[in-house]
């Protein structure tokens, strides 16, 4: 009896792991990683990933395997009870007949539409590229075309700054690719009691639905045509947008089209309205402004110029991730750091960073110290502010 129970608790012990654990994604952490990316990437709150895994803090190493969302397991079909068939003297060992059986799963193959011809790498037209020019950088260029670094990184294949290795003449994608594709329509496969036609049944008008969408924070253009199927260029012409830009709070149509009202596109005006615009930064540095935004010696000045002693801490304005930090040709040691809401904040001529690439940064916090480095006639800060990859002048978000 007692070796009876032992075969049963060993069982129970088995079988107890298998009912009691659930799916789940996993991420093993690369180099460069932050929970506010990995949040970003999956869809999921920093707070979800962080009960998952138990943490109470947010550093992570390399190597560390997270869980980060639940993998719903699906629900098991009801077992199909064949129909009985009631005869007066069924035979037992008669089996069906062949036409009596049911159609195999090797039919619907020969439904399927042939894969298309065009396979491999395809040529976009030459407005999808831009061609690098002397003294260019890969920031710079995304900068100058409004894009966010993570469209940039997916239409280069990159995922990272520093996976840039450029040289005058390569071509960088400065549109969405998936753009230029043609767009697929879906046909219902005909009911397997109908009998397939020889000739492809014409195809109907499709019947108009008006489905929109509300722009919420973190998204881009490119992220909500993936969620919901459509292309960029799609999403832009049926909401007349001139631009990559949108806003919290904008409603998008995704089927059928708005009503005949002014364009939703957003300008720099819109950029510098009420909404847009917030007023609780940390200021970058203690100084004075030596230099406005705006034009200098005929040529655009992007930000404003903060005097200050060599040394003298830099701050983050506003919680963000560092999306690059290191030295660039005219701006020396310098920091672009990614904030919530499409905003992006430059801190430039830094006599020392002491942020990396990755690094989750807090309002507040300090990144770098003033000094002397690349095109400059004195220790200062150089600040500049961007929404959706335009430069507004700092004055109306700081205290200055």
């Amino acid at each position: 009896m007692l070796s009876g129970w032992r075969v049963f608790l060993i069982f129970c012990l088995f079988l107890l792991p298998i009912l009691l654990f659930a799916d789940y994604q996993y991420h093993t952490v690369r180099k460069g990683d932050t929970l506010y990316a990995l949040s970003r990437r999956y869809g999921v709150s920093i707070s979800s990933i962080q009960k998952l895994n138990n943490m109470s803090g947010t550093n992570l190493r390399i190597g560390q395997r997270l869980k980060i969302k639940e993998i719903p397991k699906p629900k098991p079909k009801p077992p199909v009870t064949p129909p009985v068939t009631i005869t007066p003297d069924p035979p037992p060992a008669e089996k069906p007949t062949p036409a009596e059986k049911p159609p195999t799963t090797a039919d619907p193959p020969a439904v399927k539409p042939d894969p298309p011809a065009a396979t491999g790498v395809v040529e976009l037209p030459g407005e999808y590229y831009h061609v690098v020019k002397a003294g260019e950088n890969p920031y710079r260029i995304s900068q100058n075309y409004g894009l966010s670094s993570k469209d940039f990184f997916a239409w280069n294949g990159k995922s990272s700054w520093d996976e840039f290795s450029i040289h005058p003449g390569d071509k960088l994608v400065i549109k969405n690719p998936a753009s230029h594709e043609a767009p697929v329509v879906v046909k219902e496969e005909p009911q397997p009691s109908t009998p397939a036609p020889s000739q492809p049944a014409p195809a109907e008008e499709p019947v108009v639905v008006s489905k929109t969408y509300k722009v919420k924070k973190g998204d881009t253009l490119y992220s909500i045509s993936k969620a919901h199927g459509v292309t960029v260029e799609d999403l832009k012409t049926r909401n007349n947008l001139t631009s990559n830009s949108i806003f919290v709070g904008q409603t998008l149509y995704i089927v059928g089209t708005p009503s005949a009202s002014p364009g939703a596109s957003v300008t720099l005006s819109d950029l510098e309205g009420t909404q847009m615009i917030r007023d609780d930064l940390f200021t970058p540095v203690q100084g004075r402004v030596t230099s406005e935004f705006g034009l200098r010696r005929g040529r655009p000045h992007k930000g404003i110029d903060i005097a200050a002693k060599s040394g003298t801490p830099i701050y983050a304005v506003l919680d963000g991730v560092v999306v690059f930090s290191g030295v660039q040709r005219g701006y020396g040691n310098v920091i672009v750091i990614e904030h919530p809401d499409f905003v992006m904040t430059v801190y430039a001529h830094n006599d020392r960073n002491l942020v990396a690439l990755g690094d989750e940064v807090k309002k507040g916090q300090q990144i770098a110290e003033v000094g002397n480095t690349g095109k400059s006639t004195g220790p200062h800060l150089h600040f500049e502010y961007r929404i959706k990859g335009q430069a507004i002048n700092p004055r109306k978000v700081l205290k200055l």
